[in-house]
């Protein structure tokens, strides 16, 4: 895949350097090592939202190591490395460089070739170690909440931009290298480096998470995420479901979920975040968990999208719901109404913005299970049944709320008494006299 980014160039700054100076990868893997979950972001969602896949506050890796709009951080990252061999030692922190050294080719394995192929090795680990080292401290003053006086907690803003730029698809170290890291610093802590990044995001540990290998932060959200997805996966395709609407005019209730608030940071993230895909429909009502749309939230999604493209093109189950999503919305009416139903909170304010976002998100998906087949097939079927229109309507003109409908009721139970009375007036008159 070639680089065609220009924001990538300050990667590779000399490309004329002796080649022992160069990371050595062996030819044979010079396409993908079957390490590879590092990725840069394909340009068929790069066209969608270029800056959806670029650090606006800090670079983590190699990948946009060198941008001058992230300078500030550099010198962070510099504070924290001073304060991280205070709170260890200078032994410390050469057993990470000697860990980084022995492990350097594994590393790279991780990573796309062309994103670290030209390298410096020495520029390349000193990158690893010096974000590796600003992470782990970073997790551990969260977790200490200590940090009152600090630049990174004093500032609402980095507490929402921060964590967002830690879960880039771009922006990410392998999740082993800050495991062990962290195990060489602190290897009597009762609190694992698992937990302590959980803690950072707001993520709930169970056993299961703490069995998987995790590859990368983004790979930790996005299992939080799709944990609790459908069991049942129907791999048939659905090309069309009917907008929200649409729906709503054929009868289908729509419920929101409270618990399924989906959101990433400190300050904002629920914990119950894995029922996301658990959607239902069933008696015509169509349940599904709430979803927060703020700014920040297209960066999100598109990276976690991305992500599974790369690495899970035959379990994009978060790409899956969003295709549905993507369904029931059209327009800004369509947004209203689930807003209206506590389906979306919307912190845009627009409408319109939510559904623009909402409708450009599945742009340049390929690659997605169809975790919502059956439920597709059934929404379109109660669409279909002419009796559900009709009744719908029924319910809209005259039981839209509760005055109507008690007016409605005592009106049916009015001429009901009266056709009664009527009956039994005629039956006297014709009954026969004796």
């Amino acid at each position: 895949m070639a680089n065609t980014d220009q924001e990538s160039d300050p990667l590779i700054e000399n490309n004329h350097q002796p080649q022992d100076s160069v990371i050595e990868i062996p030819i044979e893997v010079l396409e993908l090592a079957p390490e590879c979950c590092i990725y840069k972001v394909p340009s068929r969602f790069r066209e969608a939202n270029q800056k959806a896949y670029i650090p606006q506050l800090i670079s983590i890796g190699p990948l946009h190591h060198g941008n001058e709009n992230l300078a500030t951080m550099e010198r962070q990252k510099l504070r924290y490395y001073k304060k991280f061999s205070e709170r260890t030692c200078e032994k410390t922190l050469k057993q990470f460089e000697s860990y980084i050294e022995d492990h350097a080719e594994g590393i790279c394995r991780c990573y796309e070739i062309q994103c670290i192929l030209l390298l410096e090795a020495p520029k390349f680990k000193k990158i690893i170690l010096h974000d590796a080292v600003f992470i782990i401290e970073l997790f551990l003053r969260e977790s200490e909440k200590y940090s009152d006086d600090d630049f990174l907690s004093r500032k609402a803003l980095l507490s929402v931009e921060l964590p967002t730029d830690l879960m880039l698809l771009e922006n990410q170290l392998p999740f082993f290298v800050l495991k062990e890291l962290y195990n060489l610093a602190f290897p009597n802590s009762d609190i694992s480096f698992l937990e302590l990044a959980c803690w950072y995001f707001d993520i709930h540990t169970d056993r299961s998470l703490k069995e998987k290998e995790i590859k990368h932060f983004t790979d930790l959200i996005r299992y939080q995420v799709v944990s609790n997805r459908p069991r049942n996966i129907d791999r048939s395709r659905i090309h069309n479901i009917y907008n929200a609407s649409m729906l709503h005019e054929a009868g289908v209730k729509f419920t929101g979920v409270k618990s399924g608030i989906f959101k990433i940071g400190r300050s904002t993230i629920n914990n119950t975040i894995n029922s996301l895909l658990d959607v239902d429909f069933e008696k015509g009502e169509l349940k599904l968990p709430a979803i927060d749309v703020a700014y920040e939230s297209e960066t999100r999604f598109r990276n976690l999208m991305a992500f599974e493209q790369c690495h899970y093109p035959h379990k994009a189950h978060f790409c899956s719901y969003i295709q549905l999503l993507d369904s029931l919305v059209d327009t800004s009416e369509d947004v209203d109404l689930l807003v209206k139903e506590r389906i979306i909170v919307n912190r845009l304010g627009s409408s319109a913005a939510v559904a623009d976002m909402i409708n450009n998100l599945a742009v340049g998906i390929v690659h997605s299970t169809t975790l919502y087949g059956k439920i597709g097939r059934d929404l379109n079927q109660y669409n279909d049944n002419s009796w559900n229109h009709r009744w719908a309507a029924l319910k809209h003109v005259y039981f839209n709320n509760l005055w109507r409908g008690t007016a409605t009721v005592a009106a049916f139970i009015v001429v009901v008494l009266t056709l009664t009375q009527t009956i039994l007036a005629i039956l006297e008159r014709v009954k026969p006299t004796k």
